[in-house]
């Protein structure tokens, strides 16, 4: 589907740790859920942010096998890899080109299984408390520097309803706090917010209760 060079070297590894994982459970597709196990199995930024919020291997294979065991409506599809990991590859490079990342890395592909929302990975996640939120707030871009980068543009809601949003300019990172300015806000130039609060420009799809308050207002 893209080319192998367009992943980063520790998202490549994790390509080839989901054929293990498959090849390990005996199946002759590659799902979502080898793509999640992979991401645990390997070491990348992926990895200590799933660790970070209290995801580890043996509570996603747990889970795992509880979620195929009670939702009947998830059907494995026999191909390789199957349709959804196609689907999760392609939010990566999406999320990659948000970025302005020129490689596709581990949180990349950690935010895509997130973003795709209907594969096993996605109900496992969903089950563990992991959030697109929450993975913001401990990533790390592909260069290994906190996330978002200092120069880079971000949408930042207002605090108080109605939570209007602004087009922000990152200034820095201080105690685990993104560093804005907002040179349109006429109350409020300057804040200091955690990186779970920001969404991209373009603003991905994802679940944000101050959006859907916007949306429902």
């Amino acid at each position: 589907m893209y080319p192998f060079e367009r992943f980063s070297d520790d998202a490549k590894k994790v390509l080839t740790l989901a054929q293990a994982e498959a090849e390990r459970a005996h199946h002759s597709y590659i799902g979502t859920e080898h793509l999640l196990l992979a991401l645990l199995t390997a070491d990348n930024d992926a990895t200590r942010v799933l660790n970070g919020l209290g995801v580890g291997t043996e509570n996603v294979r747990a889970t795992i096998a509880n979620v195929l065991g009670r939702n009947e409506r998830i059907v494995i599809q026999q191909i390789i890899p199957t349709s959804r990991v196609k689907k999760v590859i392609e939010l990566s490079f999406t999320a990659a080109q948000r970025e302005g990342s020129p490689l596709v890395g581990p949180t990349h592909l950690l935010i895509a299984l997130l973003e795709e929302g209907e594969g096993i990975a996605a109900h496992v996640l969903a089950d563990l408390g992991v959030t697109l939120r929450a993975v913001a707030s401990g990533r790390l871009d592909v260069s290994g520097e906190p996330w978002p980068r200092p120069g880079e543009r971000v949408l930042v809601h207002d605090p108080e309803p109605p939570y209007r949003l602004w087009e922000a300019s990152v200034t820095g990172h201080e105690d685990g706090l993104v560093l804005l300015s907002i040179p349109q806000h006429p109350e409020r130039p300057e804040a200091r917010v955690s990186p779970g609060d920001l969404h991209t420009v373009p603003p991905a799809a994802l679940s944000c209760e101050r959006c859907q308050y916007r949306a429902g207002s």
